[in-house]
């Protein structure tokens, strides 16, 4: 029987490079079902610029309802985040993974036979509600595999997902639009969740390993406070609100300009399909550069605060530009700037959320501020396009973008003052 005041140890196997080729390997898992993911989510944005898919929903170009399909994904998505998060719990990570990506497989299978505005909603919903969890069941699947001084990299590895997940997506997805029609977009991520994602998290994800990493003591799991307790902690505290913002804004940023960037590039700034694709994909190859430097030099000056609001508050000031240009280009290769920008505010901001949340509640903590914050920019898209509706013009639409950045900016310049 344990002692009450041994002391944590990890295993020699969690060093043994059998091991760690292993939780590596499930990291590579991961990051690939990341990106799938990202696939399935940012696929309709391009077909807001089809022609045969906008006449096969009914509706023609019509930027509301068009915003709608996005924002009914997000929202769901975040209210799942939030109630769904359980189920690693209850099922373990990996169980949860795979019936995800049955689900998310099913979902677009589905969402490439319909002809049916109503129907492609409740599919989108579905979709987001599968794909809410996965945040949740990841960094579990994380934190039982790396020891601390690990975590920051395996996290990082399937984090760069989204911002790869949606460069390539969007790419890929205009090529297969423009080769085999709209309907082959959806076939073609239907096959990647059920014939590649689901086989790996089946064979290769295992929700512990067979000897802990980390082991806690009895003794401090005796002391640890009350559950309800470190939640009550964390809703009562200012600053996980303020962060609950920063990240509400930023997120806003996000689904707005997955949303709308491609039909920008083609209605507004006149650019062919081609040209589309490349300006489409260039701003979230710069995002992926901008949270690799600001990962680096948050923990370089140990002011993640202050990292995060500069670059949202540059982020928004670029996008604020990108509104007012008059050439084509220049305005796309801003837009990628503003990217590299919203890139470097977002991931300091987990390491903040760390410090702030109690130990044993840093799980809800996340789940409360990832989904809120989804739940609130799902608005963004169908904001975006009910001002572009209202008034014809892109840009009034867009500049729900750089609105959102500097309230963000300024939120988190509140953590700044704490010197966090």
């Amino acid at each position: 029987m344990q002692m009450l005041n041994q002391p944590a140890v990890a295993s020699p196997d969690a060093t043994a490079p059998r091991l760690r080729r292993r939780r590596w390997l499930i990291a590579g898992v991961l990051f690939l079902a990341v990106i799938s993911a990202f696939f399935d989510r940012i696929s309709v944005a391009i077909l807001f610029t089809d022609p045969s898919f906008q006449n096969a929903m009914g509706h023609g170009f019509n930027p509301a309802r068009l915003g709608l399909l996005m924002t009914v994904f997000v929202f769901a998505y975040g209210v799942s985040g939030v109630l769904l998060s359980f189920t690693g719990d209850v099922f373990g990570p990996k169980w949860s993974i795979a019936a995800g990506a049955v689900v998310w497989g099913v979902s677009m299978a589905l969402m490439g036979v319909t002809s049916s505005f109503t129907a492609m909603l409740c599919y989108r919903a579905l979709l987001g509600i599968a794909e809410g969890p996965q945040f949740s069941l990841t960094n579990a699947l994380v934190k039982q595999w790396f020891p601390p001084r690990e975590q920051a990299r395996a996290n990082a590895m399937w984090l760069v997902g989204s911002p790869l997940g949606s460069a390539v997506g969007f790419a890929l997805t205009i090529h297969l639009v423009g080769a085999y029609g709209w309907r082959s977009s959806f076939f073609a991520y239907a096959a990647l969740n059920l014939l590649v994602v689901l086989p790996l998290v089946l064979l290769l994800i295992k929700d512990r390993p067979d000897v802990p990493v980390i082991e806690q003591t009895v003794a401090e799991r005796a002391a640890d406070t009350p559950y309800a307790q470190q939640v009550m902690q964390f809703i009562r505290d200012w600053r996980f609100w303020a962060l609950t913002l920063f990240n509400t804004c930023g997120l806003t940023y996000l689904w707005g300009l997955n949303s709308w960037l491609p039909s920008y590039l083609v209605s507004s700034r006149h650019f062919d399909l081609h040209r589309s694709g490349v300006y489409a994909w260039l701003p979230f190859v710069t995002m992926f550069f901008g949270m690799a430097l600001s990962s680096w030099l948050s923990d370089r000056l140990q002011r993640r605060a202050i990292v995060s609001a500069s670059a949202l508050f540059l982020a928004g000031a670029s996008m604020w530009l990108v509104i007012h240009m008059p050439g084509a280009e220049a305005a796309a290769l801003m837009i990628a700037a503003s990217s590299f920008f919203w890139g470097g505010g977002m991931p300091p901001q987990f390491a903040l959320a760390l410090r702030i949340l109690p130990p044993r509640a840093v799980s809800a903590g996340i789940g409360f501020h990832n989904g809120i914050g989804n739940v609130v920019a799902a608005f963004s898209p169908l904001a975006i396009g009910a001002l572009i509706q209202a008034t014809g013009n892109f840009n009034v639409g867009l500049s729900v973008l750089p609105t959102a950045a500097i309230i963000g900016a300024a939120s988190m310049a509140l953590l700044a003052r704490q010197r966090l």
